[in-house]
């Protein structure tokens, strides 16, 4: 079995605003396209990604690009300087290893700030594989890096679970076809485009209760 985790919001807890990340790029999105185009561009949930994204786009000097990436990485520096990890994702994830599980990271996180979150937690004690907004070209919701974490082990979808707390991990294993478990039952505005899914789970270890 391939089990692909999400990182922060699910193994690791970190203080990341993201909701106050998404204010500020769209408080500077407003100084680059019109009021109608902007209206128009916040009318459906977007990730931070997809606001970057369409800040480039729309960016022929590169100064909002520039200032918006300086912008969300302060915000994750900041957000992982008391970031703290559930008592239950070691042992569990321990467990799963002498199940024979292949474990993976799927995150929208850079490297840098990957690297330093398996560092502080331990958790490449267990984790086979990590895959970073750094290392594909399109980022969750798009099925990219699932994919390659398949490719990598040679799985088939049917042996895929992905765990996540947000509506893009859901979205990005609807993309690929795998089964899917939201976790945390108050993720709030993580979910925000209601994507459905078969299986719930408040804790890590309740994993090991899926029958996989």
């Amino acid at each position: 079995m391939l089990i692909i985790f999400d990182l922060d919001g699910t193994l690791v807890q970190s203080n990341i605003l993201y909701s106050e990340i998404k204010k500020e790029l769209k408080d500077l999105l407003k100084g680059i396209i019109s009021k109608e185009l902007y209206e128009e561009f916040v009318s459906i949930p977007r990730s931070i990604l997809e606001i970057l994204s369409y800040i480039s786009k729309n960016d022929s000097s590169c100064f909002y690009s520039k200032k918006a990436w300086e912008i969300v990485e302060n915000y994750e520096i900041k957000g992982y300087e008391n970031a703290t990890i559930h008592d239950d994702v070691l042992p569990t994830l321990k467990i799963l290893k002498e199940k024979g599980a292949t474990i993976a990271i799927l995150t929208n996180n850079s490297r840098k700030l990957t690297d330093f979150a398996m560092k502080q937690f331990n958790l490449n004690k267990y984790v086979d594989f990590v895959v970073t907004r750094d290392d594909v070209e399109r980022v969750k919701p798009d099925p990219e890096g699932i994919y390659k974490i398949m490719k990598k082990f040679n799985r088939s979808k049917e042996e895929t679970l992905f765990i996540g707390d947000s509506w893009l991990d859901a979205e990005s294993a609807f993309n690929a076809g795998v089964k899917f478990a939201y976790f945390g039952k108050d993720s709030g505005e993580t979910r925000e485009k209601k994507i459905p899914a078969k299986i719930e789970i408040n804790s890590i270890s309740e994993v090991l209760n899926l029958g996989f």
